[in-house]
């Protein structure tokens, strides 16, 4: 297998995919000062590989440290048509976690968690996907992705989607736990992380 190394400044699409994963970090950072308390929660010590998985990916996304003797290492050489569809897909990815997040509204936590009053949210992105803020965000490293690509962010989509998978999973369980018959009816119609094809 052939391993390209390329330097010289950021592309065009690179510029243009972190500025709106700026916009998005910004957004979440305000928006996280107007949620409801927590009810209930998972154990910290439940949170560290989630944590670790999370970060991770976001350290071998952004970071030009070497990893694992990575950095700036290509598994292709990058080229204009996979920048235009790394725009493309972080353009669709971030703007469906955005909504995801305001169709949530007091009710995000950062956490796997309820909060006080909790309801099922079953409108915009979640009438089709039970995690659509999970599903954008893998759009959106996908994208960036096929925008650097690099090594390591191949890695990042791995660690990004593990970590989600794995909340995923414990949201419904904590969902189901909650709301019994409701939540039940809710994921038969719909897909965790992408829409049910049926």
């Amino acid at each position: 297998m052939r391993i390209y190394w390329t330097g010289g400044p950021p592309s065009w699409a690179y510029v243009v995919i972190v500025s709106a994963w700026w916009v998005t970090v910004l957004y979440f950072i305000g928006a996280a000062l107007r949620t409801k308390r927590i009810k209930r929660r998972e154990p910290f010590g439940a949170r560290l590989l989630d944590t670790a998985l999370l970060f991770g990916g976001y350290f071998l996304m952004f970071s030009q440290a070497p990893v694992f003797g990575m950095a700036h290492l290509h598994f292709v050489p990058p080229q204009k048509t996979l920048q235009i569809a790394g725009v493309v897909l972080t353009y669709v990815g971030l703007p469906l976690t955005i909504w995801s997040r305001v169709r949530l509204g007091r009710f995000w936590s950062g956490v796997v968690a309820l909060k006080q009053d909790h309801r099922l949210i079953q409108s915009g992105p979640y009438r089709v996907v039970r995690h659509p803020l999970y599903s954008g965000l893998i759009l959106a490293v996908v994208g960036f992705s096929l925008c650097v690509t690099t090594w390591s962010s191949l890695l990042a989509i791995l660690s990004f989607v593990v970590c989600f998978e794995r909340r995923a999973y414990k949201e419904d369980a904590l969902l189901a736990a909650e709301f019994g018959a409701e939540f039940e009816a809710y994921r038969q119609r719909t897909g965790r992380l992408i829409p049910r094809l049926n």
